[in-house]
């Protein structure tokens, strides 16, 4: 024992100098600057006094970010960059080719929030003196001598009030928007008062929704500070702390340099500094400096002049069991049970050859979930959990289900996964032929649909790197129709490159497919910031955008009703008389978007069909079960649907006694592992036992780190993550190995994912 302790010390020794030598590169430390600034300054302390080894805290803080920048793939600062992809006609011996230049180019955002906050505080204040125009409510819509339409965020309450002369007189004169002095002034004169006199009149209609402000910054802007000084400039040109703004907007306008710290940590500063300064100007409340450096903006890392390429030819084999999976996972869609139940809902509360307009169904729907359950009617008792969003129904429950659909759709889908699962299995691997599948994708009900696009997210197996077949890992499966696509447009833009391709072409119409709308605005989240992808957006409250009208569907022009080929409802747009398919094309989670967006995207739209969080061919037993659980690799032809997963509760999982050892709980570990064939090298995860499912789904823990548990620094990690943890423990297999990258990307081993969208114009 005495000599493994002495090995372990010495390897923690060298460990320990390795993970020195990482923090030194310029780019992990430009990239730890954003992700923990308190880190950075606690290494670059340790090396001007020349501390070595670290503190056992800062060791453990370092160990979790340099496995997290080795391999995990999800963007963030220069962690991890983003290139473009295209495909080639020709072979080649590689599954991905890279050209250009690698090098990074850095993208600084301002977090989209914090522009609201700060064009609330300057404009809205008084909307006549700031110039602001105002427009309808792009949701309203007048019945039976009301008028409906949504409220402001995150509420979004829907409000109701009389059609009064005096209300439409506004709107009569609002028409397609003017500015908020011509509506007073109009109204006046044609009222016979003063502006001032009707001033409130107006400025209650904006209150309640009626009316609404349009930014003089578009909620995609590239340059919102700088449209928003020029605004200022024309309107307003002694408006307190337009210098700081316009300080704020060179420091945006100036960019870094990955190679910079020095100077990337004053702009830091810097910007950290004016944002203070400019939220205690305007009175918001706003956190310390130090915070806001943090959370205020935003870093993205592309490779603006490098592509990868990769060959239809060599992918083809992959290409053709994906499309396999896109068709199976129409079975699967998570939102499926909700169009069933809406349908059965429409046909009930409206009749069954009705058709509404979108915000009536989203009302009924909003008014039939707050009834208390005494008052809820027979036929609606069944539909209502499927209807709450907000809390999705647990698979069971399809089974117990008294409506024929979801019933139905139970016993399909235990088939399904049954028939995947029933593949040959060889030891940790359940390998299932591609045509079973397709097998299970014929003579099912209309309203089962396959899915029209999908985008996939890939690691290539190494086998493929080395002259063999090539093979993928499919991490996720998300809705397609180019989400994602003019968000990495955008950066890789910004940062001097392009991503062709991204904009799609108008290909509704008569005899065509749905029109494609995006929806329009950011929600106040920079990850939706991008650049236009849909031939169409749907048009949504309190978004401003610089498209053409003719490009816009305004919410309050959406109707619903049913589709005789499906039984299914269908969105359309009641100007065009056209089938409209909705597309969320950012990157916020779909469960985050406004209640109205949300209802529409599971109605109508496409979800995630594919997550590690909510995984298809787990038993649900097996997340409950008290012992140790098995659950295999499952390989679709060439493809990986699922990992190896081994999970316990944590009170199995051997954790360090107190006062124990290191060396003998790294044996003690390591018999465990072994005698569970759980891998050494593997990606953990905690999953709680408490909370709801939007906890378990978001909670930083679910994310999965990457561990060597022989390695002494890691093995501390594993140490602090599981100290004082009560939940479920899961040991992922580490597939493809991070430790034995091969894929030669720009002449470096990196860790990479392919995002790769796969469309079918008929819908099969």
């Amino acid at each position: 024992m005495s000599a493994l302790a002495s090995a372990m010390e010495a390897d923690g020794a060298d460990e320990g100098r390795n993970l020195q030598r990482v923090a030194a590169l310029p780019a992990f430390r430009h990239a730890l600057s954003q992700a923990s600034p308190a880190l950075l300054d606690e290494l670059l302390r340790a090396e001007r006094d020349r501390l070595s080894p670290l503190r056992r805290r800062t060791s453990i803080g370092l160990t979790k970010f340099v496995s997290r920048a080795a391999t995990k793939t999800s963007p963030y600062s220069t962690f991890t960059a983003t290139a473009a992809g295209l495909w080639h006609e020709g072979h080649s011996r590689t599954a991905l080719a890279s050209d250009g230049r690698g090098g990074l180019g850095c993208v600084l955002e301002l977090d989209r929030l914090v522009v609201e906050q700060v064009l609330r505080a300057l404009l809205e204040r008084d909307p006549a003196g700031a110039g602001l125009r105002v427009r309808r409510n792009p949701s309203l819509q007048e019945s039976e001598g009301r008028y409906t339409f949504l409220g402001r965020r995150p509420a979004e309450s829907l409000v109701t009030i009389p059609a009064t002369p005096q209300v439409a007189a506004c709107l009569r004169i609002v028409g397609d928007g003017c500015t908020s002095a011509e509506l007073r002034e109009t109204l006046a004169e044609r009222a016979g008062k003063r502006p001032e006199e009707v001033a409130a009149f107006c400025g209650h209609l904006v209150r309640l929704g009626v009316l609404e402000y349009e930014s003089p910054v578009a909620d995609h802007s590239r340059t919102p500070l700088g449209d928003l000084i020029t605004h200022l400039g024309r309107v307003r040109p002694g408006t307190p702390l337009l210098g700081r703004l316009d300080l704020l907007h060179r420091e945006f306008e100036r960019g870094t340099s990955p190679d910079d710290i020095t100077g990337y940590r004053a702009q830091q500063s810097r910007i950290a500094g004016l944002l203070t300064e400019i939220g205690a100007g305007l009175g918001l409340d706003w956190p310390e400096s130090s915070t806001l450096g943090k959370i205020a903006f935003h870093e993205n890392a592309v490779v603006p002049h490098g592509r990868l390429s990769a060959s239809k030819a060599a992918w083809r084999p992959v290409l053709d069991d994906l499309d396999v999976l896109r068709r199976w996972l129409g079975l699967h869609d998570r939102m499926l049970p909700v169009r069933l139940a809406l349908a059965r809902y429409a046909e009930h509360r409206f009749g069954a050859a009705a058709t509404v307009s979108f915000l009536a169904l989203h009302a009924a729907v909003q008014a039939d979930l707050a009834l208390p359950d005494d008052e809820c009617p027979d036929w609606l008792r069944p539909l209502r959990p499927y209807l709450q969003l907000s809390s999705p129904v647990p698979a069971d429950a399809l089974e117990r289900s008294p409506v024929p659909e979801l019933a139905l759709l139970h016993r399909l889908r235990r088939q399904s996964v049954a028939t995947v699962l029933s593949g040959e299995r060889h030891g940790t691997v359940i390998r299932t032929d591609p045509k079973l599948l397709v097998e299970l994708t014929e003579d099912r009900p209309a309203w089962v649909r396959t899915p029209g696009s999908v985008g996939c997210y890939l690691q290539l197996l190494d086998e493929s790197e080395e002259g063999g077949p090539l093979r993928a890992v499919v991490n996720t499966v998300s809705g397609g129709f180019g989400k994602g696509q003019g968000r990495w447009s955008r950066l890789l833009s910004q940062a001097g490159g392009d991503l062709p391709g991204a904009r799609r072409p108008d290909d509704g119409g008569p005899g065509q497919g749905p029109l494609l709308a995006e929806l329009s605005g950011t929600f106040g989240v920079s990850v939706n910031l991008r650049d236009p992808v849909a031939p169409y957006e749907i048009d949504y409250p309190y978004t401003t955008s610089t498209r053409p009208a003719a490009e816009r569907i305004p919410l309050g022009d959406l109707v619903v009703r049913t589709d005789p080929s499906s039984g299914l409802l269908e969105l359309v747009s009641g100007s065009r008389d056209l089938p409209v398919r909705p597309a969320h094309l950012g990157m916020m989670a779909d469960p985050l978007l406004p209640p109205a967006a949300r209802l529409m995207l599971a109605a109508f739209g496409q979800s995630y069909l594919l997550h590690p969080s909510l995984s298809l061919l787990k038993p649900a037993s097996a997340a409950e079960s008290p012992e140790v659980e098995l659950v295999p690799r499952v390989e679709v032809g060439r493809l990986v649907v699922q990992r190896a997963e081994w999970s316990a509760p944590a009170g199995l999982v051997p954790v360090q006694r107190p006062g124990e050892p290191d060396a003998e709980h790294l044996l003690r570990l390591a018999r465990w592992l072994r005698a569970h064939g759980i891998p050494r090298r593997c990606f953990v995860r905690l999953r709680s036992s408490d909370g709801d499912w939007v906890s378990s789904v978001f909670a930083k823990s679910r994310k999965p780190m990457y561990l060597d548990l022989s390695s002494v620094s890691m093995l501390a990690v594993f140490r602090h993550m599981t100290k004082g943890f009560t939940g479920r423990v899961a040991f992922e297999e580490a597939l493809p190995d991070p430790a034995a990258a091969t894929a030669a990307v720009w002449g470096e081993a990196r860790v990479t994912e392919c995002v790769v969208e796969l469309s079918s114009e008929d819908g099969r």
